[in-house]
């Protein structure tokens, strides 16, 4: 049996839910694999130690690393090395919106990092355009979901309600989806919006700003929800909006495309790659509320534009289900 270390952060004990790799890993080793994840650690350094470990002690035959940008990049760098070290076969799986400015200042680490891999892969189209214009080959993969775990469902909608599942932090900006309720509530006094995610650091400005713009009542904050329990938050709204200003691939847009909830998104990343505006998405040039709030009210007040864009979100999402995914990484493993 193929035995294979997958390097990354596997938070899912402490986050509650699982994140993408690690669904991945856990869905392979029922497959042809003896999968091992590093690591599982919540400090950061107890995390590398560990990874550290995994890496130089373990027994595998190939190792697969998550590579992000920032200070998780140095993960790629130490694991990268070791393997490199024992003479293990690489394969390299790039994430993060943020992946090209950081590669634009840190040309000399990332390409190093690069050249010791067999493979790279992204499920990013807009990663692999951008790196392939600096003439580094790269080969796409894209993210599963767990097709069954989002039924397709628009029979229990609540008027005028609007979704927002993303991290308080920065990147993903939520004052912008409080700002493009309060301008839509100019028309539809009655609108809501839903909430859903961990705290970044932006949670207590986020509810000031409420508070400020006089939305308390109409603004529910969740906090983290299970990825299983995502789908009935997806039925029941109206509208999803997407307020990121960074996206590789946004494996939650395709979760809630599944479900058949009507998406507004900034356009920014991989959304132009892998959507087209009005027809399985609404797509925003620009982080002004009120652009947004046109957006919305256009699937508000057209039940046809709504429609059309649930169902050809749905049969997109249907291209990423886990069993038209899963060959092709058993097919990778097992070169």
């Amino acid at each position: 049996m193929i035995r294979v270390l997958f390097v990354g952060n596997y938070l899912s004990k402490a986050k509650g839910s699982l994140g993408v790799s690690e669904q991945i890993a856990l869905s392979l080793s029922k497959e042809l694999f003896d999968i091992k994840l590093t690591s599982r650690k919540q400090n950061q350094i107890l995390r590398l130690l560990d990874i550290i470990k995994e890496c130089l002690m373990g027994s595998y035959h190939k190792m697969q690393i998550d590579t992000y940008s920032g200070p998780a990049f140095l993960i790629a760098e130490t694991a990268s090395f070791i393997a490199r070290l024992r003479g293990k076969k690489l394969i390299l799986t790039l994430h993060g919106g943020m992946l090209p400015e950081f590669y634009q200042k840190n040309k000399q680490r990332v390409d190093k990092v690069f050249k010791r891999s067999a493979y790279i892969q992204t499920p990013s189209l807009y990663l692999k355009d951008f790196f392939q214009k600096q003439g580094i080959q790269i080969n796409y993969l894209p993210n599963p979901i767990q097709l069954e775990n989002f039924p397709y469902n628009r029979d229990s909608i609540e008027p005028h309600s609007l979704l927002w599942v993303r991290a308080f932090a920065p990147i993903y900006n939520p004052d912008l989806a409080v700002q493009t309720l309060f301008e839509i509530r100019k028309n539809y006094p009655d609108a809501t919006l839903t909430m859903i995610g961990p705290d970044k650091g932006l949670l207590a400005k986020t509810v000031i700003l409420i508070n400020k713009l006089g939305l308390n009542s109409a603004i529910t904050i969740i906090g983290p929800v299970k990825n299983a329990e995502l789908s009935k938050y997806y039925q029941s709204h109206e509208v999803f909006l997407n307020t990121t200003s960074y996206e590789s691939f946004g494996v939650a847009l395709i979760e809630a495309a599944a479900c058949g909830i009507p998406i507004v998104s900034s356009n920014v990343g991989e959304m132009p790659y892998l959507w087209q505006h009005e027809e399985n998405m609404l797509l925003v040039q620009s982080f002004d509320p009120k652009k947004f709030a046109v957006e919305v009210i256009k699937l508000f007040e057209s039940e046809t534009l709504a429609t059309k864009i649930s169902k050809n979100a749905r049969l997109k999402a249907e291209t990423f289900d886990w069993e038209v995914i899963k060959e092709k990484w058993i097919s990778l493993l097992s070169e």
